[in-house]
This record gives structure tokens, sequence and C-alpha cells, in this order.
């Protein structure tokens, strides 16, 4: 199965969608579809044909109406908007792509050699389970071995879940109930593998899930990373943010980016925590992977062609370069 995938990907690129796919014996028969290009990239709540294009605004207006449409605090969006005016650039876009370049920081894992664990956590419903698939696949894609590990053990189907995508991918899946587990399992690895941790959802206002987690993360020298749906109310999004900050994570990143039009909530939150943005994920299906999140497709996911307060129609628009 790994082998058709790689088929895929090298006879139709990175963007072919898997529909399906059936394994019978020595035969694997994969369908894929193949969307039509975008002409550049748009984020969800394009309008049709109504409203005027934000190019054709003053650029600092612009920019300061498309922020107060994502329900940004007071303090960051004036801070965004001043820095667009520092920018000076003559469209309104480029001045928003040089605020977010100012105010806040952007690291991809793809940026970064895996020296070191990575070790994912967040809030229940986050995405975790699905992110971690999602870079084992691209580690698997890439050939390079992968070690799928699980502390998410006590959740009815936590394993279950992340156990079907290894399976999919030919890889096996360890389980690590206590920290001392999950050490032994971790330095068990290859000097090339990339280890890959799923955590179980917490409350990040429970002393009791908090020192969990905080176990786990100390059991041997890792990245911590928060992940983070789109959506969430701004100021709990601010507060778990610093929740998850305080217990190691060092980058964000953040999924069902494919389900809304607001995003003042994550924005706030890598500000509030002080996280860079990491990836992105505008699809729950694994074969598609994460994208990786720059001041552009930010800016592009901020500002659309046209503002959504416009829209007569919203439709979702994957988030392509």
């Amino acid at each position: 199965m790994t082998q058709a995938m790689e088929a895929v990907r090298r006879d139709y690129g990175d963007d072919a969608i898997i529909v399906s796919s059936e394994e019978n014996g020595s035969v694997i028969k994969v369908v894929v579809a193949l969307e039509e290009p975008e002409d550049e990239v748009q984020a969800p709540g394009l309008a049709e044909g109504i409203g005027t294009a934000w190019d054709d605004r003053d650029p600092v207006d612009a920019v300061h109406e498309a922020l107060l449409l994502h329900g940004l605090p007071n303090q960051l969006l004036e801070r965004i908007v001043d820095a667009s005016f520092i920018v000076g650039a003559d469209d309104p876009r480029a001045a928003l792509i040089g605020a977010l370049r100012q105010v806040f920081d952007f690291y991809p894992v793809a940026d970064r050699r895996f020296n070191q664990p990575l070790i994912l956590m967040g809030a229940p419903g986050a995405g975790k389970t699905v992110t971690v698939a999602k870079l084992a696949a691209r580690a698997v894609f890439a050939k390079r071995p992968v070690r799928l590990i699980t502390t998410d053990t006590v959740r009815a189907g936590g394993i279950e879940q992340l156990d079907a995508f290894a399976r999919l991918m030919k890889i096996p899946l360890h389980t690590a109930e206590t920290d001392r587990q999950l050490a032994q399992t971790v330095k068990a690895a290859g000097p090339d593998e990339l280890v890959l941790i799923d955590t179980p959802g917490i409350n990040p206002y429970s002393l009791r899930d908090v020192a969990e987690l905080a176990a786990l993360v100390k059991a041997v020298p890792m990245e911590a990373i928060m992940v983070m749906a789109a959506g969430g109310d701004v100021v709990d999004s601010m507060e778990q943010a610093k929740q998850f900050s305080q217990l190691g994570c060092t980058r964000m990143i953040v999924t069902r980016l494919d389900m809304v039009q607001r995003l003042g909530g994550i924005v706030a939150a890598a500000y509030a925590g002080r996280l860079p943005f990491c990836d992105c994920s505008m699809t729950p299906a694994v074969h598609d992977g994460l994208i990786q999140l720059d001041p552009t497709k930010l800016a592009n996911l901020l500002m659309p062609e046209l503002p959504p307060a416009l829209n007569a129609k919203s439709v979702t628009q994957g988030l392509r370069q």
C-alpha cells in the first residue's frame, strides 16, 4: 500500500486526492481524483460576485476592517494595524503580510531537522491523533523511518484510531501508559527514526490532567507542540494557549481551517501564548497532509479576496499555493 501511495504521488502529484483504496492479495487498487488548479491562494468565505475587492481600499483601512471581521482583541488588532502602517505597502494584502511577519513567528515542522521526539498535546477534539498520522504519513512518503507512540490508552477508541492509520502505513504503533514506559520506548528508537507521540486530550485547567501530561513531557528530551482547532472563543483560546505554553509547548499547529471563517481565536492564541505558527490542516483526510503556515497563507485566510461580511454564499476552498 505504501508503494501504491508513492506511485500515486509520483504520477499525479501532491494534489491528488485518494478517493478509495482496496487491497486484494497482491493486487492494490487506488482511485484518485484531481482538482482544478487554483490561480492563487484563497481562504474560506469567498464571495460570488458581490462586494468590493480589498485592493480598492486604503491598505491600512483594509487591514483594520479585515481583522475586525475576525474578532481579534483590541490590543492585538491595534498592534497588527500599526505594523501594517509601518510596512508602507500600497497593496492591502502586502501590508498585512508584512505586519504578520513582524508580530508573529512562523516555524513549520519541515523547517527543522527532526533531532528530537515531537509530542503533540491539546484539548479534547483538537485533532491531535489525525495530526500525528499526517506527520507520520509525510515521513513515510519521504522514506524516513517512523516510531509512532500513543499515550492515549484510557479514552475509548484512542488507540484504535491511530492503530488504523499505522496499519495502513505499514508501521507499528507503540503504547506507553506511564512516563517511564514512554522514556523506554523513545530511547529504543533508532538514530534516524522520527519519533511522534500522541497524547490524550486534557482539560488545561485541571491540575491532575496538567500534572500527568507534564510528567510525560519531562520523561525524555522532546519538543512539545500544541494542536488547536480553529473556531474557538477568542478569550478561551488565549487562556488555553497560555496553559499549554506553560507546559512547554514551543509551536502551534492549527486544525479544522476548512470549517470556520472567523480566525480570531487561533491568531489571539498564538499571540497570548507566544507560540510560533507551525503547520495547519484544511481537511481531516490523512493523505491530504499538513500545509506549512507562513505570513502569506495566514494573510490570505484573514483577508480573502472579498470581505466575508459581504458574502452572498460561502464556499470552502483549499489552502493552496
